[in-house]
């Protein structure tokens, strides 16, 4: 790891408090938290500081699927940890112990009666909460181990935890109340970093003046991908000569054409209203008066602007260069869909655009022309493109009952066998509701595996979803209440449309496979 001195300084002063905190540390993607995580995780494991050892969990790879897989995960990297250090207290964690986590708390409570500490470090934490079926349960469990004296943690998401929660339940835990309230942040590098990553330049005997450093700052930022990239190109092109501003120019040129992918992952990683603010950067200050906190914070943190007085000026060159040339499409886009007016006028082109990327000779005529009637009739009154959903559910259900049953729609045996269908239901029953009962079942459940051969579980969900939108307006005179509005209406088309895709690559692999 090179420089972020004053980061790791402020983590420490967390850590090395008498009674230390649990810290969060937050930062966009491709600014290095992973670096620096795993640098604060080997530090505490090499020496003391406080701390009997430290564990390094990245949660980015093999995402924990339960509270169970993520308990497990915990408690045997804990034990391998302690293994070298203190082999019997190591002993006492049985990994195919059910009650995982009170044997966890055991072994915290012998640390404490011996004043060690062991610090843990999660990366990634954003991709557990995301991509695993976690539940308050577990958040809980872990509130209980880090209210324990000898148990520290440091976790490292692109957000604040408690707003990557997938449920209010999990929402709700006091788990995320036991971290120190202002998160670390991790963006671009401070000025004093700068000096780590340009020794190695320095030491083959190439001059850099402060003009220079601070060109070199000029065309990157500060963005740790930036400066690595210009400083490679620098290390392969001027090693043991004067480096001017002309030449760091160049490079910098030379760059923007060679690790054009560099500038995409950052791009990426922007939403569409920061990136129209980096757009308006290449060309122009902008007023703090016309920037909320919040565009104006993850502008500066990304080191892609720096306020100089009231205005904020655009501070990494490579990526105003870089945003200029992304700059008429983004513009297009807020022209055409940028305000609610601009949204009802253009989604259906829009919707349009969509339906015609995912038709082709396979797709199915009468569904593809159910769910363009249903574009055409979403203005002026959107209800009336419900009624067509309908009909897409309605052939959407018979083009997979016509792939998965005979012609006689006889449920297979399996099918019985397992209790897909009531007793005596020998064939598919003729209303949509019950038939798609039956295709949930036949899908797959916990309880039942998969009886289906070619339709696939979103498929499946689809055609649910849209079965029951279509109930809701056909009998739409029932909820004089409810206010069909053109967002909806366009969601639910767009949700038609993904049906078209799912459905038709699933019959092509049932045409191909014989």
């Amino acid at each position: 790891m090179l420089g972020r001195r004053t980061l790791i300084r402020e983590i420490e002063n967390h850590l090395q408090k008498p009674a230390p905190d649990h810290v969060s540390v937050i930062g966009p993607a491709h600014f290095g938290k992973s670096v620096l995580l795993r640098h604060l995780a080997n530090a505490y494991r090499a020496e003391s500081r406080g701390y009997l050892t430290a564990v390094h969990i990245d949660l980015r790879h093999d995402v924990p699927a339960s509270d169970s897989d993520f308990m497990s995960r915990l408690a045997g990297e804990v034990k391998r940890a302690l293994q070298t250090i203190d082999a019997q207290i190591a002993e006492i964690i049985d990994l195919e112990d059910d009650t995982i986590h009170e044997v966890l708390g055991l072994v915290f409570e012998d640390l404490d009666r011996s004043r060690e500490r062991l610090l843990v470090v999660f990366d990634g934490f954003d991709y557990a909460l995301a991509g695993g079926d976690l539940t308050r349960n577990l958040w809980d469990q872990l509130r209980t181990l880090a209210q324990s004296r000898s148990l520290r943690l440091v976790t490292g998401s692109r957000l604040p935890l408690r707003e990557l929660c997938r449920t209010e339940e999990s929402r709700t835990s006091d788990f995320w109340e036991i971290f120190y309230d202002t998160p670390v942040r991790v963006g671009a590098l401070a000025e004093d970093d700068l000096a780590a990553f340009v020794q190695p330049l320095l030491d083959t005997g190439c001059e850099l003046d402060s003009a220079g450093r601070k060109e070199i700052t000029n065309w990157t930022g500060g963005v740790p991908l930036l400066l690595c990239a210009l400083l490679q190109r620098l290390w392969e092109d001027r090693r043991g000569k004067r480096l001017s501003k002309m030449e760091i120019d160049q490079s910098a040129e030379l760059m923007l054409a060679e690790r054009h992918q560099l500038l995409a992952a950052l791009w990426d990683d922007c939403d569409n209203e920061l990136r129209a603010d980096l757009g308006v950067l290449c060309d122009r200050d902008m007023g703090l008066n016309d920037l909320s906190d919040r565009r104006r914070r993850s502008v500066e943190e990304r080191g892609f602007g720096t306020v100089l007085g009231s205005r904020l000026r655009g501070s990494c060159r490579l990526m105003q260069r870089y945003a200029r040339a992304q700059a008429p499409a983004i513009a297009d886009l807020n022209r055409l869909l940028g305000t609610a007016a601009g949204f009802e006028i253009h989604v259906r082109s829009l919707l349009e655009l969509r339906l015609s990327q995912v038709s082709h000779e396979a797709t199915d005529d009468d569904l593809q022309g159910y769910v363009r009637n249903a574009i055409r009739d979403l203005t002026p009154v959107p209800g009336r493109a419900l009624i067509w959903v309908r009909s897409v559910a309605s052939r959407a259900l018979a083009l997979v009952w016509e792939a998965e049953l005979p012609p006689d729609k006889t449920l297979p045996l399996t099918w019985r066998d397992v209790g897909l269908a009531y007793p005596g239901e020998d064939k598919l029953p003729r209303e949509p509701g019950a038939q798609c009962r039956i295709l949930r079942l036949a899908a797959g459940t916990g309880r039942v595996s998969r009886q289906v051969k070619y339709v696939t579980k979103t498929t499946v969900l689809l055609v649910d979803y849209l079965r029951s939108v279509g109930d809701f307006g056909q009998h739409r005179d029932e909820f004089p209440e409810t206010e069909v509005t053109i967002g909806f209406a366009s969601g639910v088309v767009l949700a038609a449309i993904s049906l078209v895709e799912c459905l038709t690559d699933d019959l092509r692999r049932r045409t191909s496979s014989g």
